[in-house]
């Protein structure tokens, strides 16, 4: 949730050139240190990375920071700026209330990152890919959480952003959240694909539903 100090440092005080100098400038010290890291040396403190990261993948923050640096790039400040939040709070939250309710139910479990998939052809890979997503899904009550947080969100640029535009958005962010997207078995992480997804239906429902 710290991410959120860029849309606040972006909406009040930088301009969208030094907005991407910054993130640009992020975004390779995180290839850096991944490279190093990913050698076998130690970077972080253990208590830092979760536990497929410490088992050689690609960390989460740098995939966020890529994800917001993308996110400038490619949409509308308005746009871009929600599309952050939806990664910063939605994610943040929707992740703390499937501990809260695994911790005294014990029935919500993250979706398995195991992939394996037989392939003949690229069509059945796209659509091994799919079902592998479809069958993997959190639970309703975890996208309904990252949905009302993301919508939230989102009313507090109305009338900046159409309600019609929010709801593009924070549905963008419960599709990115919710499935494990894969192509040709490589995970896509939600760190990535939630400001990029949910910035591209919001500016697809702006383009459809005009104010």
């Amino acid at each position: 949730m710290g991410g959120f100090i860029v849309p606040v440092f972006y909406y009040f005080f930088f301009s969208r050139e030094l907005m991407l100098l910054i993130l640009g400038l992020g975004v390779l010290a995180g290839a850096v240190l991944e490279t190093v890291r990913l050698s076998g040396k130690q970077v972080f403190p253990g208590i830092l990375l979760r536990a497929h990261e410490e088992k050689g993948v690609i960390g989460g923050y740098f995939y966020a920071i890529a994800g917001t640096f993308l996110a400038v790039l490619l949409f509308d400040k308005s746009i871009a700026i929600a599309a952050i939040l939806f990664l910063d709070f939605g994610d943040a939250i929707t992740g703390l209330a499937g501990a809260v309710v695994s911790m005294y139910r014990g029935r919500e479990k993250a979706y398995t990152r195991t992939y394996a998939a037989k392939r003949s052809s690229p069509l059945q890979a796209m659509f091994d890919d799919l079902s592998y997503a479809l069958r993997n899904h959190k639970s309703p009550f975890l996208m309904g959480v990252m949905f009302l947080v993301c919508a939230i969100v989102g009313l507090l640029f109305y009338p900046s952003l159409s309600l019609s535009m929010i709801a593009a958005g924070a549905l963008g962010s419960v599709i990115a959240d919710a499935f494990p997207w894969n192509i040709s078995g490589v995970a896509i992480d939600d760190n990535l694909l939630i400001p990029l997804l949910s910035g591209v239906l919001m500016t697809l429902a702006s383009i459809v539903v005009p104010k």
